[in-house]
């Protein structure tokens, strides 16, 4: 029987696939409609569901790769309440704090540096010192970049919820 999860991981997929084909007009829809088919799956639980903030990831992702950044920046906002959740407000994990970084990006490229600016040193904030650090000499174009960064395939690796938030 081919129910609504099933439906949603069909779709996922295919978003995928067409994210990956630079495809990203189609791969909006198709996100789109499996986050729809997500949240109708997980409306009954008391914590987001971590498939909907991995395809909020990627909505927010495909807007950027599409010049939306305002849509980009909504999206990226919506993944940081849902993971805050998920988390249970642990303002100081990785996620958020990587999703912090990205949003900080994208308000630069936006123009709006003062934003960026307040973006960036509440990443910092959340950063022990080795974080800090490593923060700043990625900002001042030194060593420390960080591998998961805006280009990744999944715009953020969520999966670190699932094994850090238990």
């Amino acid at each position: 029987v081919f129910n609504q999860a099933d439906l949603a991981r069909v779709l996922y997929s295919i978003a995928r696939v067409l994210h990956d084909k630079e495809e990203y007009h189609d791969a909006l829809g198709m996100y789109h409609r499996a986050l729809q088919c997500q949240r109708e799956v997980s409306i009954n639980s008391a914590r987001p569901a971590l498939d909907v903030v991995t395809t909020l990831c990627n909505i927010s992702r495909v807007y950027h790769l599409s010049g939306d950044l305002d849509a980009a920046l909504s999206a990226n906002k919506e993944v940081l309440d849902l993971a805050t959740l998920l988390v249970g407000g642990k303002m100081d994990h990785p996620f958020l704090i990587h999703r912090l970084k990205i949003e900080g990006n994208i308000l630069v490229e936006a123009g709006r540096l003062e934003d960026a600016m307040r973006t960036f040193v509440e990443a910092a904030r959340r950063c022990g010192e080795d974080g800090r650090n490593q923060m700043m000499a990625t900002m001042m174009g030194g060593g420390g970049q960080d591998s998961n960064s805006q280009e990744d395939a999944d715009a953020g690796d969520s999966s670190v919820l699932s094994v850090r938030s238990a």
